[in-house]
């Protein structure tokens, strides 16, 4: 199959197992262990079970028996992984036994495999036969390439005197968004001091907009809801006292290309200095690739990185920056607000790529006094 960023083909590894009809449990030796019923949906909406003539249910297995065909199965499992690892650990024997167990641990957290292969053999080629010996070295260096492939861009700090600077969040629906902008003028109202705007084009979901409503009204600052292009011109000029206008705008599916287009109808009507593209960090690779391809159309300057706290991987991260051509802004890691933004700092997201557990964020009011806030 293709590799996963598309360049050169990947070796197949192909596993055929089978079992001894006398290792098997009684149900599975006479053929009459069922598997789960398909369900339909009758004339009258009630859900009725198709059942499997012949069959017994699973629970009809000693419970023995389970555990005794899980410990197999597991251990099946265990032999399959350590094929594959010695097949590919064949392919590349210039690696030492500490190399390839770094290049595993970046895919595991979702490194790209193609990308993977290049840092660790980077790594390789720069490092002397002592160095590559030691741990902390190796760390080291992978470390330093992985940060010079994170472009930031540090916090939204005002751009001009006298007008206010336009910060627009865009992305798929059910991403985060109007939680994101909550945290982000909750942050600079109550700890930067700034004199914050919000604008709402978020109409489809009259929810969106009564908890964007919920937050300006706590922290006190104006919300204007626009349901047009021409609206937008109106909203922006009655903030013109702002220092930042926060824009909050409807979820689009990124396979919905003249839902995406329409953003820009409204982008053209006042110039946002700022588009942030907002990505959910528990995303497939896929899923990204194809919002990222879709939304570049209207334009991305930032990346902003939502539910840190709920992925699985964060070596994606590196990919997606790389293929929108944009530097990260902010990442989230939670629902609290305030507290649960971070401006996007390279080495604490280097941790995350590496495995290495939660990095201790800086408080996000530090993060701006820091970036020159």
């Amino acid at each position: 199959r293709e590799r996963i960023l598309g360049v050169g083909r990947e070796g197949r590894v192909e596993i055929t197992a089978a079992a001894c009809a006398e290792d098997l449990p009684e149900p599975l030796r006479r053929g009459t262990l069922s598997l789960p019923s398909r369900r339909t949906v009758g004339a009258e909406g009630a859900a009725r079970r198709m059942p499997v003539p012949g069959t017994a249910a699973v629970n009809d297995v000693p419970s023995s028996q389970r555990d005794a065909l899980a410990t197999r199965v597991a251990t099946l499992c265990h032999a399959v992984e350590d094929l594959v690892r010695e097949t590919r650990r064949r392919q590349i024997p210039e690696w030492s036994d500490r190399l390839y167990e770094t290049y595993q641990r970046l895919v595991r957290n979702e490194v790209a495999e193609e990308l993977a292969h290049r840092l660790v053999d980077e790594v390789r080629r720069e490092l002397s036969a002592s160095q590559l010996q030691d741990a902390e070295a190796v760390r080291a260096a992978l470390a330093k390439k992985i940060e010079g492939m994170l472009p930031v861009a540090g916090g939204i700090r005002p751009r001009h005197r006298g007008r206010p600077t336009i910060i627009a969040l865009i992305g798929p629906t059910g991403v985060g968004k109007t939680t994101t902008i909550a945290k982000l003028a909750a942050n600079m109202c109550l700890r930067e001091g700034r004199k914050v705007g919000l604008i709402t084009i978020d109409t489809y979901r009259i929810a969106a907009v009564e908890q964007l409503r919920t937050y300006a009204d706590l922290i006190d600052v104006p919300l204007h809801v626009v349901m047009s292009p021409p609206e937008m011109k109106d909203a922006v000029a009655k903030l013109a006292d702002r220092e930042v206008i926060l824009v909050d705008t409807a979820g689009r599916s990124q396979r919905d290309g003249a839902k995406i287009r329409e953003l820009r109808s409204f982008f053209d009507m006042v110039r946002p200095d700022e588009i942030h593209l907002v990505l959910s960090g528990t995303s497939g690779e896929a899923v990204l690739d194809q919002t990222i391809r879709e939304f570049r159309e209207v334009g991305v300057d930032r990346v902003l990185f939502t539910k840190l706290d709920e992925a699985i991987g964060f070596g994606v991260m590196l990919a997606c920056l790389q293929k929108a051509q944009a530097e990260l802004s902010y990442v989230t890691t939670g629902q609290d607000v305030p507290e649960d933004i971070h401006v996007g700092e390279p080495r604490a997201l280097v941790k995350l790529i590496l495995g290495e557990g939660e990095p201790a964020w800086t408080p996000s009011g530090e993060e701006a006094s820091a970036a020159g806030g």
